[in-house]
């Protein structure tokens, strides 16, 4: 007996020894953090989808964990669900955005022939909640551009561009002198100002992720159009242009040549500068809170009651989508009432179906 505990005391021992030297299995947050640096940023040629990756692992999908040492390959159904329980409950929006990256990461981590695969239909389907444009009457719309006129802050001509020209508000910052064509009354849009991210160091080293704005290229053709713009808008162009002179003599060298939309030190203005602006001009006056996105839907609203061409409409509307800009649409016409009597050429919004 003494022999035998003696052998099994060493067998113990031994196992004991031999876990300890085994490599630790790898957490599901070492290994999303690693699928990040070595597989996203190496494969992605989309400087925003890399920031939209980092956003999702570090700011939503991590926090939200319910056990942050579950190793990857004990992850399940039952898990993934319970993560997307705890964003949930936090926003429902960025619940739909966590399972739309699970799908992408599940397809990318597991082969289609293994049992894990099965995971990729038993997480449980989150979706964006649609929100209606807010559209304002005339009497709101007169009462917002006369205050935004008057407000000393200068962004009248960026929510005139929106309402306008129906233009999204990257294009809008992204906008230079030479984009006007007084003698046709028109602006081309071939380029956008947004923000880009340099990725990738979480703790702040040389590759730290850093916020950048920036001219981009357009997303799609269809992006790329020329739409008439009112006569009146030249004169805010013109006196843009001379405000601008003052402040580059101030802060020379800070934005691209022929930038339109300067702030006051001399760098392009950003989305949440003009949002913020305007969420406290809809404020004081009581009107119902707008975006620039908004602004453009109402250019979509009265679009569609000019124009009755639906080619048209999607070029000037910059989509190339049928189906989406018929149901933007519709989403306008019933929100105001109405019935939608645009021209649809049926077949050719098949055809694009059965193209995509």
């Amino acid at each position: 007996m003494r022999k035998e505990s003696k052998e099994m005391a060493v067998t113990a021992a031994t196992m004991k020894k031999e876990k300890r030297n085994e490599p630790a299995a790898t957490t599901f947050v070492n290994y999303l953090e690693s699928w990040y640096q070595n597989k996203c940023l190496s494969n992605s040629t989309s400087s925003s989808t890399a920031a939209y990756y980092y956003w999702m692992i570090f700011n939503v999908i991590e926090p939200s964990l319910p056990d942050k040492e579950r190793a990857v390959d004990d992850i399940d159904a039952e898990y993934l669900n319970a993560l997307l329980a705890c964003i949930n409950q936090k926003n429902e929006n960025t619940a739909a955005s966590a399972y739309r990256f699970l799908r992408v990461f599940i397809k990318d981590r597991f082969e289609p022939d293994t049992g894990d695969y099965e995971l990729f239909f038993q997480i449980k389907k989150y979706s964006v909640l649609e929100k209606d444009p807010v559209l304002y009457t005339p009497e709101q719309l007169t009462c917002l551009l006369s205050a935004a006129k008057k407000d000393n802050t200068s962004h009248y001509l960026e929510y005139a561009l929106a309402l306008y020209c129906g233009l999204k508000p990257g294009e809008i910052l992204g906008l230079k002198y030479d984009s006007f064509d007084l003698e046709a009354g028109t602006v081309t849009i071939c380029g956008l100002h947004a923000r880009n991210y340099v990725s990738a160091d979480r703790n702040g080293g040389d590759n730290s992720q850093s916020l950048k704005y920036s001219g981009r290229k357009l997303r799609s053709d269809s992006n790329y159009r020329t739409v008439p713009v009112p006569e009146f808008l030249f004169d805010e162009i013109r006196e843009r242009r001379y405000l601008n002179e003052g402040i580059l003599l101030r802060y020379p060298g800070l934005a691209e040549e022929g930038a339109l939309c300067l702030g006051p030190y001399g760098k392009v203005k950003t989305l949440p500068t003009l949002n913020t602006r305007l969420k406290k001009i809809t404020q004081s006056y009581g009107l119902p809170r707008i975006s620039l996105g908004d602004l453009r839907y109402m250019y979509l609203a009265d679009l569609i009651k000019r124009e009755k061409q639906f080619d048209k409409i999607m070029k000037l509307f910059g989509y190339a989508n049928p189906y989406r800009m018929l149901g933007l649409c519709q989403q306008i016409a019933d929100i105001q009432g109405e019935t939608l009597t645009i021209n649809v050429p049926f077949p050719e919004v098949f055809y694009y179906k059965r193209k995509s």
